[in-house]
């Protein structure tokens, strides 16, 4: 997809908007292309998909809706393409590859979809 002009205008402000206010503890500070991801998000009026903890923060501010992992697997499994436990499974071999989840949050989170 492309981003029009005035999204992309829209994306270069937030670096200086943002950027010296994050939490050092959530990582990297998002970038440019983060915030490109952001204005075609808000450009299309659809959810926003990632992990990057910092950029959820802006998300949260600047009125983007925005779904991660835990979100995404509950997703799939409202909408019947996963069963709570195929979503489980995914979880764990996410826990065994090193990825930094609330795990015990998401394990909650799942089981309560049983």
């Amino acid at each position: 997809m492309e981003v029009s002009g005035d999204f992309v205008k829209y994306a270069e402000k937030l670096p200086s908007q943002y950027n010296r206010t994050l939490p050092a503890r959530n990582g990297a500070k998002p970038t440019y292309n983060d915030y490109l991801a952001l204005a075609l998000a808000k450009q299309e009026s659809c959810t926003l998909l990632t992990g990057d903890a910092n950029l959820r923060i802006v998300d949260s501010k600047d009125s983007v809706s925005v779904m991660g992992t835990i979100g995404l697997l509950c997703a799939m499994v409202e909408n019947q393409l996963l069963t709570v436990g195929e979503a489980l499974k995914a979880l764990h071999k996410m826990k065994e590859g090193k990825r930094r989840l609330p795990w015990p949050d998401a394990e909650k989170m799942l089981e309560a979809l049983r």
